[in-house]
């Protein structure tokens, strides 16, 4: 009996525990940054989980919108991401990090299909990574199912939120 016992708790915790693990590998995703319409940035870097990072370059458009997009394959979905970039208008570096919700990788795996303005059905969802850096130093990071607004079902979670530190541009 003590081992039947020993071997149904065993399981339990096996399964607990691997409910507990939130993040996991994604086969496929997009990344992309943004910023308010009309805030013109360069953005230096995108640097998820100090381990991989994204190209990055010039961005004044769209909040909550995937600007240039970058395939990735293969990584695990991202628990922080850092970004620096230059906001030419205020002339100020801005600098920063923001933690990702664990919940993120279970919203990225169990996004719902969304339909566009033609009626097409897309059912073969592919998780949108959005990071968007403020005219004032916010850092937001979303996950949705579509590059940008202008779909029925769209979605669109935060995942995080952060204030970026500055220092002038000299």
């Amino acid at each position: 009996m003590d081992k039947i016992l020993k071997l149904l708790l065993t399981s339990l915790f096996a399964v607990l525990l691997d409910g507990c693990a939130t993040t996991g590998e994604i086969d496929y995703m997009v990344v992309s940054g943004s910023t308010d319409e009309g805030n013109n940035i360069f953005v230096t870097l995108i640097k998820f989980d100090d381990k991989w990072d994204v190209p990055a370059g010039t961005m004044s458009c769209c909040r909550a919108t995937a600007g240039a997009m970058v395939g990735v394959y293969d990584q695990k979905f991202p628990e922080k991401v850092a970004v620096e970039w230059l906001d030419k208008s205020e002339n100020r570096i801005y600098f920063g990090e923001v933690a990702i919700d664990k919940n993120g990788y279970k919203l990225a795996k169990n996004l719902p299909s969304y339909i566009a303005h033609t009626g097409k059905v897309f059912k073969d969802v592919k998780p949108y990574l959005i990071v968007g850096m403020g005219e004032s130093g916010e850092i937001k990071v979303w996950v949705t199912n579509t590059p940008s607004a202008g779909f029925t079902g769209r979605v669109l979670h935060e995942l995080g939120s952060g204030q970026a530190q500055w220092r002038e541009n000299k």
